[in-house]
C-alpha cells in the first residue's frame, strides 16, 4: 500500500505562461504611460522656463531701448544747449541724438551721441547703431542695417523680432511729437511650439522742445530778382541735416535750411516758421531788404 501524498505537495496551482505574458504586457503599458506623463510634465516645465527666460530677456531689451530714448535730446548740463531730438523717424528705423549710451547713464555727459535703432527683417534682429560723441566718422548711419558707416558701432538689441513694415516697432505720438511708443513682438517658445511674445513700452522725449533758434541764427544773402536768400544755421538747430525746415509767406525753399523770400529796397520784417522733425515750431522775424 502506497503512502498518501500531501495535498500541499501534490498541488500544481500557479501562473501559466500566457498569464505571465499578459501581466508583463500590462505592466509595460502602465510604465510607459507613467513615463510619458512625466516626460510631458518635464517638457512643459522646460518650455515654461524658456518662455519666462525669453520674457525676462525681452523686458531687459525693451528697458534698455526706452532708457536711451528717454534721454534723447536732453540739454547738456554744462552749456544748457537744446539739440534737435529726432533725425529720422521711421517705422522700424529711428535715428536720434542722446546723451545716454546703452549701459551708461548719460549723467554729466556734455555732448550728444548720434544713435539709431533699426530692424533687419531678414535676420529678425533689432540693432543698435551709434556714433559716440568725439568719434570721427560719418554724420549719418546710411541705409544698411546694421550700419556700415565709418565710425559707427553696432550691437544686437533684440533677436527673433517678428515686427514688419506693416507691424512697426516704433509708433510716434501726434504732432507736436513728444513721445515714442515701442511695440516689440518676439518669437519665443520651442522649435515645436512657438509663441509670439508682445511687449509694449515708451516714454516722453526729454528733449522734445521747439528748435532753440533766434534771428541771429539766420544769415541774409544777396538779392536776386526781388528775392533774398535766407540761410538757417543748421548747426545751431542741433546737427547738420537734421530735418529742420524753414518756411515764410511766399517763400521758396531752395535747399536744407534755405529759403528765398520777397524783398524790397525798404527793410521789412519777414515772419519765419522753423519746424523740426517732431513737428515742433519756433516763430521768428528777420529784417530783409534788397
Amino acid at each position: 500500500m502506497r503512502p498518501r501524498r500531501s495535498h500541499r505537495l501534490a498541488s500544481e496551482d500557479g501562473f501559466t505562461l500566457t498569464e505571465l505574458l499578459v501581466a508583463m504586457t500590462v505592466s509595460v503599458v502602465v510604465l510607459l504611460a507613467t513615463l510619458g506623463t512625466l516626460d510631458a510634465f518635464n517638457s512643459g516645465v522646460a518650455e515654461n522656463n524658456r518662455l519666462t527666460d525669453a520674457a525676462d530677456a525681452a523686458r531687459r531689451d525693451v528697458a534698455a531701448v526706452v532708457g536711451v530714448l528717454r534721454d534723447a535730446g536732453a540739454p547738456a548740463p554744462v552749456s544748457g544747449s537744446q539739440p534737435t531730438t529726432v533725425l529720422q523717424a521711421g517705422a522700424n528705423d529711428l535715428v536720434f541724438l542722446s546723451r545716454a549710451w546703452p549701459g551708461e547713464s548719460g549723467v554729466g555727459a556734455t555732448a550728444n551721441h548720434v544713435e539709431r535703432y533699426c530692424l533687419d527683417t531678414a535676420t529678425k534682429t533689432l540693432w543698435f547703431n551709434g556714433l559716440k560723441a568725439g568719434t570721427s566718422g560719418s554724420a549719418t548711419p546710411g541705409s544698411a542695417c546694421p550700419s556700415t558707416a565709418a565710425g559707427w558701432t553696432s550691437q544686437v538689441a533684440a533677436r527673433n523680432v517678428l515686427n514688419t513694415a506693416a507691424d512697426p516697432i516704433f509708433v510716434y505720438g501726434s504732432a507736436p511729437l513728444r513721445s515714442v511708443s515701442l511695440n516689440l513682438r518676439l518669437q519665443s517658445g520651442t522649435a515645436v511650439k512657438s509663441r509670439p511674445l508682445e511687449l509694449r513700452s515708451g516714454g516722453t522725449l526729454r528733449g522734445a522742445l521747439a528748435p532753440q533758434l533766434g534771428a541771429g541764427d539766420i544769415t541774409v544773402g544777396p538779392c536776386n530778382s526781388g528775392r533774398t536768400l535766407l540761410t538757417l544755421n543748421l548747426g545751431a538747430a542741433g546737427a547738420s541735416g537734421n530735418g529742420v525746415k524753414v518756411s515764410a509767406p511766399n517763400g521758396i525753399p531752395v535747399g536744407p535750411g534755405k529759403i528765398l523770400v520777397p524783398a524790397t529796397s525798404t527793410p521789412q520784417n519777414v515772419p519765419l516758421t522753423i519746424t523740426n522733425l517732431l513737428g515742433l515750431q519756433t516763430l521768428l522775424t528777420k529784417s530783409v531788404s534788397c
